[in-house]
């Protein structure tokens, strides 16, 4: 249900309401929004901040804004992009699919760049420098949260290494996501003494130009954090698919 909105962050606390009802599939795509005088009367706000929170909605792929069609929610699978994974993921309760689905592109993406950084890293003494001191954190540290975050930030360091902008906008779209959605994600990870010994055997991989261990070594240890989830979550939708080698 709409609630009314307090004065500060309205236009934001507009689309968070909007967003999470559209993503929830109670206004699904095809249907319209209610009139815009019919919401700010509802959420007990201006047509200004309301306009100004539809053209978020509307950024995002969420709904199409038309002179005498009012807003028409869209299929956002068709014209949304990648920063709705930091919104789809605290809905993913309902949503077990996206979970799997999410650490499947981890999976996937981090075996690609750790190929890539091997075949790219050696003469980059700064970044594999870089590594090594987040390897070094890593060892003291108890705490899961703070390895898990240590663990994404050694992932950063490895795109950065490979020198492709594009990868590295790509990684920071979905950071804020996935440390929203951290308390979960962290259970998922392997024990610390594993995710320290990876560091290392990685590392090791990419200072010598192993292109095929560095992937394989990547991709054993995020295939064992997608079956983790598959078995705490005693879901069938959470159980990884196969993936080609």
């Amino acid at each position: 249900m709409l609630k009314p909105v307090e004065k500060q962050r309205v236009a934001e606390e507009i689309a968070e309401q909007l967003r999470s009802l559209i993503l929830n599939g109670q206004y699904p795509p095809g249907s319209k929004l209610p009139p815009e005088r019919e919401l700010s009367k509802r959420l007990r706000v201006n047509r200004a901040s309301l306009r100004e929170a539809l053209k978020k909605l509307e950024h995002l792929g969420l709904v199409r804004i038309r002179q005498g069609d009012g807003t028409r929610v869209l299929n956002f699978m068709e014209t949304g992009g990648l920063e709705l994974v930091q919104h789809l993921l605290p809905l993913a309760g309902g949503k077990p699919e996206l979970i799997r689905d999410l650490l499947e592109f981890r999976r996937i993406f981090g075996r690609e760049i750790a190929r890539l950084a091997a075949a790219r890293a050696g003469s980059d003494k700064d970044g594999l420098a870089k590594l090594r001191a987040l390897a070094d954190r890593a060892d003291t540290v108890g705490n899961a949260a703070e390895l898990f975050d240590l663990d994404f930030e050694f992932y950063v360091a490895i795109a950065q290494l490979c020198g492709n902008q594009v990868m590295l906008l790509l990684i920071n779209t979905v950071r804020d996501g996935v440390r929203n959605f951290m308390p979960l994600l962290a259970n998922l990870a392997g024990p610390g003494d594993t995710v320290r010994k990876h560091h290392r055997d990685l590392i090791l991989a990419l200072e010598k130009g192993d292109v095929a261990g560095a992937g394989r070594i990547a991709d054993e240890y995020l295939r064992m954090g997608a079956e983790l989830a598959g078995r705490l979550g005693g879901k069938p939708e959470l159980q990884p698919q196969p993936l080609p080698d």
